[in-house]
């Protein structure tokens, strides 16, 4: 769609690419600042850094739920449109907290004493990321929407919250997918939680998920049954990583990992300095770099072929999602490749 901006001069605008665009600039803001920054902080502390291990990322597993201090959080919900307002029950956005000057120096005194907002609130407004970064470590989520057709995609609550409760998100989702017919419990208690395992699992979180990751999945579930085009952006701090939900059969994860600089070399990189964000070697000759992988529904994650059948309970003792790409990226604001890379299986 093809539409007039704000500014009677400004030149037409493709509302599709203008969304890519402000996620894409959002996913590299928040690899900085949630991932990059974060690795620096446990240097500056003398801490090590918790690296994954490729099991970590395989689908359906428990991961410990220890919050590393130092690991900055981030959860950020952007629409492509005004956010329905039939998810007010759920995503608390009000007047009280919306993002104007006097809610901001009462929510967060401390950000509106040292930085004044800037007049807009897109992406790419002057003084926009720095007001931004300040923001990520309020509590709770932060809401992006184009609030009409004539504007861009903006910042316009904060303090955002995210309520309901589990058993009804996990009931409507093993309902859509046919494990269930009506009510969570129809098959006993020990099925109930084996549905809830796979309810964050489909999300492309842990089993044992909580917090942020428990309020980014049920963010997800109500966005796709009310908007065309969404983004969740997720940043914990307990698995140190930055996973992205959105209207798709995709979910992606971003994270820091180890390579050797040798074997960087060997899948295409002409420069180790255009991948590595550590400032020197890690022990064994390591690199620090960012990797993505990206996960697709499986058709044990995909709605019954009949709204009226329910399905066998053997779909939900296989993975709900497949790697289906996998990518070290160069270091946020270069423009070079990203190489392919499977360091899961």
């Amino acid at each position: 769609m093809v539409i007039a901006t704000a500014y009677p001069d400004a030149p037409m605008e493709n509302t599709s690419s203008s969304y890519a665009a402000t996620r894409d600039q959002l996913s590299e803001f928040l690899i900085r600042a949630t991932l990059i920054e974060s690795y620096h902080s446990f240097a500056r502390h003398d801490k090590p850094y918790p690296f994954a291990t490729p099991e970590s990322l395989r689908p359906g597993i428990s991961t410990a739920a220890y919050e590393h201090p130092f690991q900055r959080s981030a959860l950020i919900l952007v629409v492509d449109g005004p956010l329905p307002a039939s998810l007010r029950k759920h995503i608390r956005f009000r007047s009280a907290n919306e993002m104007t000057v006097a809610n901001l120096s009462r929510l967060a005194p401390e950000i509106a004493e040292n930085l004044i907002p800037p007049q807009g609130l897109s992406m790419n407004d002057e003084g926009f990321p720095a007001l931004l970064g300040r923001l990520l470590d309020m509590d709770y989520a932060l809401l992006m929407q184009r609030p009409a057709e004539n504007t861009p995609i903006s910042l316009s609550h904060v303090h955002v919250k995210v309520e309901r409760l589990t058993d009804n998100a996990v009931r409507v989702l093993a309902r859509d997918l046919g494990y269930i017919r009506r009510t969570l419990y129809e098959k006993g208690e020990v099925h109930a939680e084996m549905l809830e395992r796979k309810f964050y699992e489909y999300f492309g979180f842990a089993a044992n998920s909580s917090g942020r990751k428990c309020a980014a999945a049920m963010a997800a579930q109500l966005l796709a049954a009310e908007a065309s085009r969404f983004a969740v952006f997720a940043s914990c701090q307990e698995d140190c990583r930055l996973t992205v939900i959105d209207e798709s059969e995709i979910v992606t994860h971003h994270l820091l990992i180890r390579i050797k600089a040798e074997a960087l070399k060997r899948i295409g990189a002409e420069q180790v300095a255009h991948y590595s964000i550590n400032d020197r070697m890690e022990p064994g000759g390591h690199t620090v770099v960012c990797y993505r992988a990206r996960f697709r529904r499986t058709l044990a994650a995909q709605p019954a072929k009949s709204a009226d059948a329910v399905r066998s309970d053997i779909g939900l003792e296989e993975p709900w999602l497949e790697l289906t790409e996998a990518y070290i990226l160069p270091v946020p604001g270069l423009n070079v490749p990203a190489l392919p890379y499977n360091w899961i299986s």
